[in-house]
């Protein structure tokens, strides 16, 4: 019963954070020419449409992990609320991105809300691992391709800071490679 309290309570936080990331979105009511304030909206749609992918990748990573506890402690409900505290706060960052898009603090920003997300959620799994708290269907070759798929986006996010320096555009690109490299491991694993 805790377990599902737990999972059920992450899922509302999340449904919540990845609503939230539309409120931003929004043309003055006055415009006259709709179609020219859509496209200068285009950034803010962009950091939706991205930041919407990552929550979502996020979600399912956390239910993946969820399906393989046996049970909590208190140590895990603490890394999880600091999961959700991480999840909640994504749609300031994206906001902050969509509407300073070629600004460096804003990719940097962004880069390391997601990031940090990410290494929280990593995190999570690895306590789960290490503290015995997995059931009977995680087997060493499930743990192996959920600490796989769990350390991708926290490191291509982390690992596009240093290039924002050099090319803000350059990070938002690497921004999208995690969704290669989960397909590749997906792959792999359903081929082992």
């Amino acid at each position: 019963m805790e377990l599902e309290r737990v999972a059920f309570f992450s899922d509302a936080v999340i449904a919540i954070a990845i609503t939230l990331l539309v409120v931003e979105l929004s043309i003055p009511a006055a415009t006259e020419d709709v179609g020219a304030a859509l496209l200068d909206r285009w950034p803010q749609i962009l950091s939706f449409i991205l930041s919407f992918l990552v929550i979502g990748i996020f979600w399912r990573a956390h239910h993946r992990i969820f399906r393989y506890i046996a049970g909590v402690d208190e140590l895990l409900i603490t890394i999880n609320l600091l999961f959700l505290m991480c999840v909640a706060f994504l749609p300031f960052p994206t906001a902050v991105l969509g509407n300073h898009d070629s600004s460096r603090a804003s990719v940097v920003f962004y880069a390391a809300s997601i990031g940090a997300t990410g290494a929280v959620l990593a995190a999570t799994w690895q306590y789960v691992v290490h503290a015995g708290l997995l059931n009977d269907r995680a087997d060493p070759r499930v743990v192996r391709y959920i600490t796989r798929r769990s350390l991708v986006t926290p490191l291509c996010f982390l690992g596009s800071i240093p290039f924002a320096f050099i090319n803000p555009r350059l990070a938002t690109f690497l921004w999208f490679v995690p969704l290669g490299l989960l397909a590749v491991i997906n792959l792999r694993h359903q081929r082992s």
